[in-house]
């Protein structure tokens, strides 16, 4: 059986597969939000029918191109991503969406939607490039862009490069969407390492330590309230992992 070309980095895509498939997935329902040519969901139907399973029992796609969705086994449906999600309440056991939520208008009622449609003791995983690597931090400095986020066009003949990675969302933030929405737990996992941003966190670690105290210690101050509530957030901002890994990917527990 041909692979069918990822659209997003493998690395993000191994991640997310053995977050699924750390548990057996049979008679459980997952939904595939933004399945693309269907690499993912190729991936995973693999995965099912080596445990004796049909992968169209377990795995429900959607895009907002179907026509490009290529994996046989499994049918995509078309989804508009300013609607509402095409799902009852509570219809699956886990939802993913990979490298789509940079792409939206409106991620805090995507977040809502993934949140909606997954049962009480559901999981919900979203990923979008790590803008807090330290490579992409310095970027910003410099250029004003983060990377993988640059000018976007005005032509709207042009929609691939006026409607592409419009949401620099940051872990922070999207942890806060994810908890609001609400998820009673997040996780934050990794893809891998930057080496530009490893060399960037060795070499500056001493400064991020000392201004992630001085930050958090400021904040205490004036927002003790606000302070306790985010103890766990404060100490990602700066530690190794939120630094110099290439994408977010958020767990979240409904």
């Amino acid at each position: 059986m041909e692979t069918i070309k990822s659209c997003s980095h493998r690395s993000t895509n191994k991640r997310v597969f053995r977050i699924i498939t750390k548990e057996d997935i049979l008679g459980k329902r997952i939904l595939d939000v933004g399945a693309g040519m269907g690499f993912m969901t190729q991936l995973l139907g693999r995965h099912i029918q080596d445990k004796g399973g049909i992968p169209s029992d377990v795995i429900t796609a959607c895009d907002l191109y179907p026509e490009y969705f290529s994996y046989k086994n499994v049918v995509c449906k078309k989804v508009e991503f300013i609607k509402a999600l095409p799902f009852d309440d509570g219809s699956f056991d886990i939802a993913y969406a990979i490298e789509v939520i940079e792409h939206l208008k409106d991620p805090y009622g995507f977040i809502q939607e993934m949140f909606r449609v997954v049962r009480p003791g559901g999981k919900v995983i979203i990923t979008t490039p790590n803008i807090l690597n330290l490579a992409s931090r310095f970027s910003f400095l410099f250029t004003g862009f983060f990377e993988l986020f640059g000018p976007l066009s005005f032509d709207k003949e042009d929609v691939r490069h006026q409607w592409g990675h419009i949401m620099p969302l940051s872990a922070y933030y999207l942890n806060h969407a994810m908890r609001t929405c609400g998820f009673v737990k997040t996780e934050f996992h990794i893809d891998r390492i930057k080496r530009s941003s490893l060399f960037l966190f060795l070499l500056f670690f001493p400064v991020l330590k000392l201004s992630a105290f001085m930050y958090a210690r400021r904040f205490l101050r004036k927002k003790p309230g606000i302070h306790k509530d985010n103890i766990k957030e404060l100490k990602l901002i700066n530690a190794w992992k939120l630094c110099c890994s290439r994408s977010v990917v958020l767990l979240g527990y409904k």
